[in-house]
């Protein structure tokens, strides 16, 4: 059994990791003030973000965890700085931005590797955290800017404190008192649906592609890790389809719709964010109540990029009148691309070896990025187009 202390540490650090990253989208719109796309906000929010998740899994053993921790606060801090800059100079705020996207992909390269020495729901927390991140940042900025109008530059400035939250809960979680990471192998019941065992794996002996004293030798490990990257790619895939769905209407489709005949008028941006945000916690947090069968999660994905179509429709027709009745559909999408997340990152770290577990779980965290990137540069274009062909 998992200590509490645990996974109430790793739900912390997944909520101060990830606050900054969700917040600098939050505040995109107001960040660009119309000088470019809202999609460049999304672009230096993930590429730093991705090209950490590109070279760190090759080198992650090589750092010492307090030194992880250390870079993930101290970029995170000056992040917050300057990215309160931004309302008064863009290329101040843009590099707070990388700054915080840089923190935040190395917290995931070595979050994902730490959970490995906890049970299974500690990434499953952690996960949570930052689906609590995305909400909360999202609901926080549109109370404290829309709703009580502070001004924006010092409601960013405020959260300066949130890195320090990460390395006190690291500080806190203790691997000792961890059963450990649980193996969770696959078993064919008479129906022929999956049922699940878990097996601790500190008692099974690894001796596939190892020496005599029980280690990888340095070819077949690297050849076992690419290997494992294919025996997830499905899950990959699913990761990659629903977030892009996800980030290309939150960023590129979302700053081109507004309600003119609405009380609400001017403020669908920000709302949006709290909507998908919603969705996606209570997507992200699923995975702790059930688990999808992995045959059947193409279905939340192509719910995810049909709502892309409704999206993109309702920018250039308006056909949608009803400001909360969009709010709604926003919830649903968000919890169609969290709960892929959620329950892909699950089956990715319960049907890999011991041996290739962290590097798989690294992939499926760089898919992810991947996913937010390609959305990014399709947005630059794809914002453009949608409002050239406005009819409204």
């Amino acid at each position: 059994m998992e200590p509490q202390i645990n996974l109430i540490c790793f739900l912390l650090i997944g909520f101060s990791n990830y606050f900054g990253f969700f917040l600098m989208l939050s505040a995109a719109k107001s960040m660009m003030k119309g000088i470019a796309a809202t999609s460049t906000v999304l672009f230096c929010d993930i590429l730093p973000k991705l090209l950490v998740k590109l070279i760190f899994p090759f080198i992650q053993d090589k750092i010492k965890d307090l030194a992880y921790v250390l870079m993930i606060v101290s970029l995170s801090t000056v992040g917050y700085i300057l990215a309160s800059f931004s309302f008064d100079n863009v290329f101040l705020g843009l590099s707070g931005v990388v700054l915080t996207s840089t923190a935040t992909g190395i917290g995931d390269v070595f979050v994902y590797g730490y959970t490995t020495r906890f049970s299974t729901k500690a990434i499953g927390h952690y996960l949570s955290g930052t689906g609590l991140a995305s909400l909360g940042s999202s609901l926080l900025y549109a109370f404290l800017v829309d709703v009580l109008n502070c001004n924006p530059k010092y409601v960013i400035y405020s959260f300066l404190a949130l890195p320090f939250l990460l390395l006190e809960c690291f500080l806190i979680t203790s691997e000792y008192h961890s059963p450990g990471q649980q193996a969770e192998s696959k078993v064919l019941s008479p129906t022929g649906y999956e049922i699940l065992n878990e097996q601790s794996t500190t008692a099974q002996p690894y001796t596939e592609a190892h020496g005599e004293r029980g280690c990888l030798d340095t070819t077949s490990a690297t050849k076992e890790k690419f290997k494992a990257l294919g025996k997830s790619s499905y899950m990959y895939a699913s990761i990659f389809l629903a977030t892009t769905g996800q980030y290309l209407i939150n960023q590129s489709v979302n700053p081109v719709i507004e309600f003119p005949d609405s009380s609400m008028r001017g403020k669908y941006f920000t709302f949006s964010q709290v909507a998908c945000n919603l969705g996606a916690f209570m997507g992200k947090t699923s995975s702790s109540f059930f688990k999808i069968p992995r045959i059947i999660m193409f279905i939340p994905v192509s719910i995810d990029l049909l709502s892309v179509v409704l999206y993109s429709f309702q920018a250039v027709d308006y056909f949608i009148k009803e400001f909360w009745l969009l709010l709604f559909c926003g919830v649903v999408y968000g919890f169609c691309a969290g709960m892929t997340m959620s329950h892909s990152f699950y089956w990715v770290s319960v049907e890999q070896k011991p041996a290739t577990k962290k590097f798989a779980l690294s992939g499926a965290t760089l898919s992810s990025s991947f996913a937010v990137f390609v959305a990014s540069i399709l947005g630059f274009f794809y914002e453009d187009f949608l409002v050239d062909n406005k009819k409204w």
